[in-house]
């Protein structure tokens, strides 16, 4: 019986060093990226969110412009993933060809990439049930994103050749 427990001590003591050992895996907010990340072994990846739910009963235009408003400044101006992700629905259509459809999938794209990206905002604007936002990156040059929003989480995005709709003055619903 002493020579079992022996035997199993020795195959059980390595084990149990690893399973005791700390973890590589720390999750962050920083300075320079205030989206919340996930370190492992020297990989950095943005803590997925709880993404958008239909609000019910649907919020108005003007409620709804209040949300992009506050998607814009997480996207653009402080480049908070992790929030501004909240507003998207999981399901959400992507048309860009290159990018498949659904938030997890956008956040997989921009989630390695968006804390070392240099943003310059030119102008957002709202009208109906749609969002663009207009900004200019020192890796993709300058981007019309538009979003098609329902109850109250952004349902669609469209950033292929996109116009910025005319009438929309530069600083137009900047917050």
């Amino acid at each position: 019986m002493r020579g079992l427990l022996l035997a199993a001590s020795a195959l059980l003591a390595p084990l149990a060093a690893v399973l005791a050992a700390p973890t590589a895996i720390s999750i962050t907010t920083s300075i320079e990226s205030p989206s919340k990340t996930v370190q492992n072994r020297g990989e950095v990846a943005v803590v997925t969110p709880v993404f958008c739910q239909p609000i019910v009963p649907a919020p108005t235009e003007e409620e709804t412009e209040a949300r992009f408003q506050k998607f814009a400044h997480a996207f653009i101006d402080t480049k908070n993933l992790t929030e501004a992700f909240e507003y998207i629905s999981p399901g959400y259509i992507n048309h860009n060809p290159s990018a498949q459809n659904g938030a997890a999938a956008a956040l997989d794209i921009l989630g390695p990439i968006w804390d070392r990206v240099t943003i310059t905002p030119i102008r957002r604007t709202f009208e109906g049930e749609m969002g663009w936002l207009n900004y200019r990156t020192d890796e993709f040059g300058e981007v019309v994103d538009r979003y098609r929003w329902e109850d109250g989480c952004i349902a669609e995005h469209w950033d292929q050749n996109e116009p910025y709709p005319s009438g929309g003055e530069a600083g137009e619903g900047d917050s």
